[in-house]
């Protein structure tokens, strides 16, 4: 299993092609039975990769039938660990997280063509939810001495996006809240319902899909914080790409109305919009607060 630690753990640690199920890069681009073969990951949108590889294959699969290519396509159990893997050219078609992309493309060039719509919008919001009742009133002023659980440190709104807000605000996570780090939005929910922990990080898309899914009891857990608006998750080719190629696949996935989109995906994801790497530098500064990016 791929284990859920810092992007540059999982580096050191080798990731590579073999957790990926994935051959090793070559110098050109790969091609199976005379056509071009596209290796796709995503990260891990759904509380399992099952889940989002059967909820999100069918955009995958357009784009290489419009291409006239074969493909394949892998979600890991971590949000860093396809970072490290976009970055060692295991992948040609990624959708990364936010802080995924950032990283990789600062470690290795890797490129956004396409930033994915989520209910019509590209944006989203990270949040911090809880058992309902308890007494904050201001995050994080009131809830000190609290359980706090986040996300593995490769992931935007699970712990790059709160942690920075923490640190702005003049906490230290480690001691002023009892803090555990790994964990998915899908445990992180799960235990605030259990009562195991007060608090745990999400995303706004996150819960509305586990409530359409029926995974969460919004009457069992409470926002207590929103983030200010993030740049949804992008698509990405690694540095090198064939221009005409990527052009090509940001033209398909931009150029999909949001109805077939959402044919295509999983609840709520609708569509693209062109992207550039200015369009992230929100997360580029909480990287740098957190101090896991030097720029």
């Amino acid at each position: 299993m791929i284990t859920r630690r810092y992007f540059g753990g999982l580096a050191a640690a080798g990731v590579g092609a073999a957790a990926f199920g994935l051959s090793q890069p070559g110098r050109a681009q790969e091609r199976r039975g005379g056509k071009i073969h596209l290796r796709c990951a995503i990260a891990p949108l759904r509380p399992t990769p099952a889940i989002t590889v059967k909820e999100f294959e069918p955009v995958f699969a357009h784009v290489a039938n419009e291409i006239g290519a074969t493909y394949s396509l892998v979600s890991p159990e971590s949000w860093a660990a396809i970072s490290v893997a976009m970055s060692n050219g295991h992948i040609d078609l990624g959708w990364l997280g936010p802080w995924g992309y950032v990283l990789a493309h600062h470690r290795s060039g890797v490129e956004v063509v396409a930033t994915a719509k989520y209910r019509g919008k590209p944006i989203y919001h990270a949040i911090v939810e809880g058992r309902p009742g308890l007494p904050i009133k201001r995050f994080p002023q009131d809830a000190k001495g609290l359980k706090l659980s986040l996300s593995d440190q490769g992931n935007t709104s699970g712990w790059l996006i709160p942690y920075a807000h923490l640190l702005k605000e003049g906490v230290d996570p480690r001691s002023f809240f009892q803090l555990r780090e790994g964990a998915t939005f899908g445990n992180n929910v799960m235990m605030i319902q259990q009562g195991l922990v007060d608090l745990g990080s999400n995303m706004d898309r996150g819960r509305y899909g586990m409530i359409e899914a029926g995974e969460m009891d919004p009457n069992k857990v409470q926002v207590y914080w929103t983030s200010d608006p993030l740049p949804n998750d992008a698509i990405c080719v690694p540095k090198g790409f064939d221009p005409a190629l990527k052009t090509r696949i940001r033209d398909i996935m931009v150029g999909l109305s949001e109805d077939k989109a959402q044919s295509l995906m999983g609840s709520g994801y609708n569509g693209f919009v062109a992207a550039t790497h200015a369009d992230y530098k929100i997360i580029e500064d909480a990287g740098q607060i957190t101090g896991k990016l030097k720029v």
